[in-house]
């Protein structure tokens, strides 16, 4: 049996485009204060898989095009591999909202991944993101979820009044690897001072 720790990609690994705009070219990606060596901790031998899972709706828009984000998530992964990270899989949804099953908080990019893996458990996974449809589609998986968010705890506040299981929190995907949310036997935590 195998496991995988699921990453958001925007908002998680790096710095999110403004509302209602993308990350369209390398040169606009910006990885996140810390987002490298968190990665760089969560790899290595016996350790859960590294798999991104990412909405990209602005290639179903028109605004950017497929090879595009293809060509970001390439050099993304190749910086990342040379700084000692290592990402298994990288899975794009590329549709509209309602038009698919992949969408988060669709779990389509989930068992895609249990497709090619079919030792993987969803089950014993981790789901990390910065927004209400990772939590719930990482709920649906009967993962453990960790949110990714600076804003005073509003996010994790509106997953609860939805009914939504956030198992850790902090600022950044640093500070859950600091606190060791990721490690066998540890207890879930709030950190960096959000609200539970």
């Amino acid at each position: 049996m195998s496991e995988a720790i699921f990453l958001d990609r925007d908002g998680v690994i790096n710095r999110k485009a403004a509302e209602g705009s993308y990350v369209r070219t390398w040169q606009e990606f910006e990885f996140l204060p810390g987002a490298i060596e968190a990665l760089r901790r969560l790899t290595g031998p016996g350790r859960p898989s590294l798999i991104v899972v990412t909405n990209q709706r602005g290639i179903a828009r028109g605004l950017v095009t497929r090879a595009a984000v293809d060509d970001i998530h390439q050099r993304m992964a190749t910086e990342l591999r040379a700084a000692g990270a290592v990402i298994a899989r990288i899975l794009v949804c590329p549709h509209e909202k309602g038009m698919c099953a992949c969408r988060k908080p669709g779990i389509g990019m989930f068992l895609e991944a249990q497709r090619e893996d079919p030792l993987l458990v969803l089950e014993e996974s981790a789901v990390v993101g910065d927004s209400l449809a990772d939590l719930e589609a990482g709920n649906r998986l009967g993962a453990r979820t960790f949110l990714v968010a600076s804003d005073g705890g509003t996010t994790a506040a509106a997953a609860r009044t939805r009914g939504l299981t956030v198992h850790g929190q902090a600022a950044s995907l640093l500070e859950l690897v600091e606190a060791g949310v990721f490690e066998d036997g540890v207890e879930d935590v709030v950190v960096a001072g959000v609200p539970g």
